[in-house]
């Protein structure tokens, strides 16, 4: 059940929540890998125990800080590992970049635990940024999109229990929990600056990453969830298998791509699939790192549906490689992208997992572009052809006017 107030000014997240960008990092009730990643591990190089001699901060400030505390401070004072971890936060708080993020021992370990495809939760993935845990996707046919969660909501709460400040990983462990039992979450919504209360049951969250059924007519539907699994080759694997059966379907006429609130994954894995849309040659997107300028990956090899009509569907909760996709389809002129604006998330990350303490670095090392050379972010996402709402009155009366759009387009 859902209850909802109209609230003051005064109860709401600062504007700098509201009115920015939140997005950082991207769970799934446990934390999958939710965002767009180029390379899933990295090694720093050289021995990162050995002390640098490079001075990068004031540090005779520092511990005059720290002796302040020491010597007046009437709590304790944490222990060296503690401290550290604290000034690598606030080292990366000082880039203002929220999809780069570190994550101590106990967050990392929470991350690691919880990459499985199947879990028990309600069904979101969600984005961080400062203080605030934010829903970034709604899954379909879970918990949360029965309650009419919505992107963009604001996590206030989990069974009573203050979020602000906590990362998004603490806060999705908070809301897992065994099937059958209840999470009650307060939100905020700042479309309509409303505070919502919602009681959800909690379920197996089992996302088998690509299916796909018959419209009828010969049109055919793909869903694709997340652009993830155990490995880029096992996600791959999955691919070739649908193609391969969707290939063989003699009535084939045209496909639906659905990749509403898929929140990403491999580049690798977006740029394997485009192959079997675009023509050999054809731009799949470019990438610029800070060191090599801009790199082109061009099509090139024979693809199974080059030549079926295809409408791609985006909505609010449509990421990194879902952004990668819908542009190349859209950039190339090879089909239509239907739905409404999407997350805007133009660069790519990778997790640096040899640090001493296991704690682990998840920092962008490059952004990616579309085939006519557009840089995608919060201010310029992925504009859709045909712009059309999907409404939680729409989803109760079980009518889909996106996908009738598209049926539209194809027919």
């Amino acid at each position: 059940m859902s209850k909802q107030t109209q609230v003051e000014q005064s109860r709401l997240p600062s504007p700098r929540y509201v009115s920015g960008f939140l997005i950082g990092i991207s769970l799934i009730f446990g934390l999958t890998l939710g965002f767009l990643v180029s390379s899933l591990t990295t090694s720093l190089s050289g021995d990162i125990n050995q002390p640098s001699t490079q001075t990068f901060y004031d540090e005779s400030y520092l511990n005059k800080v720290y002796e302040l505390l020491s010597d007046q401070y009437i709590g304790d004072i944490p222990d060296k590992d503690v401290i550290t971890q604290g000034l690598i936060k606030g080292l990366i708080s000082s880039l203002e970049d929220e999809y780069t993020y570190f994550l101590d021992p106990e967050e990392s370990q929470d991350y690691l635990s919880s990459r499985s495809p199947d879990f028990e939760g309600i069904g979101v993935t969600l984005k961080f940024s400062d203080q605030n845990t934010e829903v970034e996707t709604v899954l379909s046919g879970y918990p949360a999109e029965r309650a009419g969660i919505q992107a963009k909501d604001i996590i206030l709460e989990v069974n009573g229990e203050n979020t602000e400040g906590i990362t998004p990983s603490v806060v999705a462990s908070k809301i897992r929990g065994p099937k059958g039992t209840e999470v009650k979450l307060k939100l905020y919504r700042p479309e309509k600056a409303e505070i919502l209360e919602i009681s959800l049951i909690r379920e197996n969250i089992d996302i088998s990453n690509i299916n796909y059924k018959s419209l009828g007519n010969g049109i055919y539907k793909i869903d694709i969830y997340q652009f993830i699994d155990q490995s880029v080759e096992e996600f791959n694997r999955s691919w070739d298998n649908v193609a391969s059966e969707l290939k063989s379907k003699k009535d084939l006429k045209g496909l639906v791509v659905d990749l509403r609130n898929n929140p990403g994954g491999y580049v690798y894995s977006v740029r394997y699939i485009l192959e079997d849309f675009l023509k050999t040659n054809a731009v799949l997107m470019y990438e610029e790192t800070k060191n090599q300028g801009r790199i082109e990956y061009k099509d090139r090899r024979e693809g199974r549906f080059e030549d079926v009509p295809v409408v791609v569907l985006v909505n609010e909760g449509s990421a990194s490689s879902s952004e990668i996709f819908a542009a190349a389809i859209q950039d190339n002129g090879r089909g239509k992208v239907v739905g409404m604006p999407t997350v805007g998330k133009g660069v790519e990350q990778q997790l640096i997992n040899n640090l001493p303490d296991e704690s682990l670095l998840i920092m962008v090392f490059q952004k990616w572009l579309t085939p006519s050379g557009r840089h995608i972010n919060a201010e310029n996402p992925i504009q859709p052809d045909y712009k059309v709402k999907y409404t939680n009155e729409d989803f109760q009366k079980d009518i889909d006017p996106q996908l009738n759009k598209a049926l539209e387009i194809l027919k």
